[in-house]
């Protein structure tokens, strides 16, 4: 018989051990007072309804800062949507007048150089017409300086014979 207790001991040692500590362990003192529970138990119970409206307002204005926030968020959302659109907006517009700019910086060079060219033009017209009029009126000058020279050799000329 001792062998058939034997094996199931390893099992029943914690069943012992236990039951062992829950009898040594201190019992709640027992109240007599049956009257003032049942008062504390019905006053609890007539508070029920209090907390439950209180419970039910807390939830209500949970659900309308829930719905207040829910519509700022979509205004938020709305606002977003607008910057992103007013972005794009600009920025197509940046390419646009960065485009311009390229045009305008090719339209100022073309005009820088077609006056350089007009000026050089001019320079070249001045140069010219001054040559000109100084060859004209170094013919004037020379043709009068050889008829002095020839008038005054006649005269030499006349004299001499």
């Amino acid at each position: 018989m001792k062998l058939k207790i034997l094996p199931s001991l390893p099992r029943l040692l914690p069943v012992i051990l236990l039951t062992g500590t829950l009898y040594t362990l201190p019992a709640p003192a027992a109240h007599a007072n049956i009257f003032g529970d049942l008062y504390r138990g019905m006053e609890q119970f007539s508070e029920l309804p209090d907390q439950v409206n209180d419970l039910q307002e807390s939830y209500h204005q949970t659900v309308d800062e829930l719905e207040r926030t829910k519509n700022e968020l979509g205004q938020t959302m709305d606002e977003l949507d607008n910057t992103k659109n007013q972005l794009e907006a600009y920025h197509s517009e940046n390419t646009s007048l960065q485009e311009q700019n390229r045009q305008l910086t090719v339209m100022i060079d073309e005009l820088r150089d077609e006056r350089a060219a007009r000026e050089s033009y001019i320079h070249r017209l001045k140069v010219t017409s001054l040559t000109g009029l100084g060859l004209v009126a170094g013919y004037f000058i020379l043709t009068r300086v050889i008829r002095l020279g020839m008038r005054s050799r006649s005269k030499r000329g006349d004299r001499l014979h």
